[in-house]
Protein backbone atom coordinates (compact mmCIF):
# COMPACT_ATOMS: atom_id res chain seq x y z
CA UNK A 1 0.00 0.00 0.00
CA UNK A 2 2.73 2.14 0.88
CA UNK A 3 4.70 1.66 -2.24
CA UNK A 4 1.54 2.53 -4.60
CA UNK A 5 0.93 5.65 -2.47
CA UNK A 6 4.38 6.67 -2.93
CA UNK A 7 4.21 5.86 -7.11
CA UNK A 8 1.29 7.77 -6.98
CA UNK A 9 2.57 10.72 -5.18
CA UNK A 10 5.69 10.66 -7.48
CA UNK A 11 3.28 10.53 -10.83
CA UNK A 12 1.63 13.24 -9.95
CA UNK A 13 4.31 15.64 -9.18
CA UNK A 14 6.02 14.33 -12.03
CA UNK A 15 2.47 15.15 -14.16
CA UNK A 16 2.82 18.89 -12.51
CA UNK A 17 6.30 19.29 -12.65
CA UNK A 18 5.90 19.03 -16.60
CA UNK A 19 2.74 21.57 -16.72
CA UNK A 20 5.35 24.11 -14.96
CA UNK A 21 6.44 27.09 -16.97
CA UNK A 22 10.08 28.73 -16.35
CA UNK A 23 9.73 32.47 -15.78
CA UNK A 24 13.13 34.36 -16.08
CA UNK A 25 14.13 38.46 -14.73
CA UNK A 26 13.92 39.83 -18.11
CA UNK A 27 16.95 42.18 -16.65
CA UNK A 28 19.06 39.70 -16.08
CA UNK A 29 19.04 39.52 -19.99
CA UNK A 30 18.43 35.34 -20.13
CA UNK A 31 15.03 35.97 -21.00
CA UNK A 32 14.07 34.52 -23.82
CA UNK A 33 10.88 36.98 -24.60
CA UNK A 34 11.26 38.87 -27.37
CA UNK A 35 12.26 42.09 -28.03
CA UNK A 36 8.13 43.44 -28.66
CA UNK A 37 7.34 42.03 -24.35
CA UNK A 38 5.96 44.73 -22.63
CA UNK A 39 8.48 44.15 -20.44
CA UNK A 40 10.85 46.16 -22.72
CA UNK A 41 8.21 48.40 -23.75
CA UNK A 42 7.86 51.72 -22.03
CA UNK A 43 4.69 52.75 -20.68
CA UNK A 44 4.00 55.04 -23.74
CA UNK A 45 4.60 52.17 -26.19
CA UNK A 46 2.60 49.80 -24.35
CA UNK A 47 -0.22 52.63 -24.09
CA UNK A 48 -0.09 52.54 -28.15
CA UNK A 49 0.20 48.97 -28.48
CA UNK A 50 -2.57 48.64 -26.34
CA UNK A 51 -4.84 50.78 -28.54
CA UNK A 52 -3.94 49.80 -31.62
CA UNK A 53 -4.80 46.12 -31.07
CA UNK A 54 -7.63 47.09 -29.17
CA UNK A 55 -8.71 50.12 -30.77
CA UNK A 56 -12.69 48.93 -32.31
CA UNK A 57 -13.01 47.70 -28.23
CA UNK A 58 -12.08 51.03 -27.10
CA UNK A 59 -14.01 53.24 -29.31
CA UNK A 60 -16.96 51.21 -28.20
CA UNK A 61 -16.05 51.48 -24.39
CA UNK A 62 -15.52 55.47 -25.04
CA UNK A 63 -18.53 55.51 -26.92
CA UNK A 64 -20.58 54.23 -24.10
CA UNK A 65 -18.44 55.90 -21.60
CA UNK A 66 -17.87 52.85 -19.37
CA UNK A 67 -16.55 48.79 -20.02
CA UNK A 68 -13.31 47.31 -19.70
CA UNK A 69 -10.98 48.30 -22.38
CA UNK A 70 -11.37 51.92 -21.51
CA UNK A 71 -10.76 50.68 -17.78
CA UNK A 72 -7.73 48.95 -18.37
CA UNK A 73 -6.55 52.36 -20.88
CA UNK A 74 -6.87 54.48 -17.83
CA UNK A 75 -5.01 52.46 -15.74
CA UNK A 76 -2.38 52.02 -18.48
CA UNK A 77 -2.31 56.00 -18.81
CA UNK A 78 -1.87 56.66 -15.27
CA UNK A 79 -5.73 57.91 -14.40
CA UNK A 80 -6.28 56.43 -10.47
CA UNK A 81 -8.98 54.01 -9.80
CA UNK A 82 -10.81 56.59 -8.39
CA UNK A 83 -10.90 58.66 -10.95
CA UNK A 84 -11.93 56.40 -13.18
CA UNK A 85 -15.31 57.29 -13.69
CA UNK A 86 -14.43 61.08 -14.78
CA UNK A 87 -12.27 59.44 -17.05
CA UNK A 88 -14.94 57.42 -18.54
CA UNK A 89 -17.78 60.77 -18.97
CA UNK A 90 -14.41 62.68 -20.30
CA UNK A 91 -14.15 60.37 -23.03
CA UNK A 92 -17.67 59.70 -24.25
CA UNK A 93 -17.98 63.32 -23.95
CA UNK A 94 -14.99 64.27 -26.27
CA UNK A 95 -15.79 60.90 -28.04
CA UNK A 96 -16.36 63.36 -31.24
CA UNK A 97 -12.79 65.17 -31.25
CA UNK A 98 -11.55 61.88 -30.37
CA UNK A 99 -12.51 59.74 -33.66
CA UNK A 100 -13.62 62.84 -35.92
CA UNK A 101 -14.19 60.13 -38.78
CA UNK A 102 -14.55 56.48 -39.47
CA UNK A 103 -11.09 56.51 -40.54
CA UNK A 104 -9.35 57.68 -37.47
CA UNK A 105 -6.66 55.55 -36.43
CA UNK A 106 -5.41 54.72 -32.87
CA UNK A 107 -2.43 56.97 -32.86
CA UNK A 108 -4.64 60.15 -33.81
CA UNK A 109 -6.98 58.96 -31.10
CA UNK A 110 -3.89 59.40 -28.22
CA UNK A 111 -3.04 62.54 -29.84
CA UNK A 112 -6.43 64.01 -29.55
CA UNK A 113 -6.44 62.34 -25.93
CA UNK A 114 -3.31 63.65 -25.26
CA UNK A 115 -4.14 66.97 -26.31
CA UNK A 116 -7.99 66.92 -25.02
CA UNK A 117 -6.67 65.62 -21.51
CA UNK A 118 -3.93 68.57 -21.27
CA UNK A 119 -6.68 71.31 -21.46
CA UNK A 120 -8.94 69.30 -19.06
CA UNK A 121 -8.82 70.76 -14.82
CA UNK A 122 -9.89 67.18 -13.68
CA UNK A 123 -6.50 65.36 -15.87
CA UNK A 124 -4.19 68.63 -16.72
CA UNK A 125 -1.55 65.48 -17.42
CA UNK A 126 0.12 64.56 -20.92
CA UNK A 127 0.33 60.69 -22.13
CA UNK A 128 3.67 61.44 -23.96
CA UNK A 129 3.39 59.63 -27.04
CA UNK A 130 6.55 60.55 -28.62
Amino acid sequence: MKVLLSAALIAALSVSAAACTVVTDPSSGSSAASPSSSAFMSRQQQVAKFASVNFDRIKQDMSTGQGEYLASLATLIGIESGRHLAFFTFTQEKFAVLFPSDQTTAAEMLAALDREMRTDPRFGQRLALS
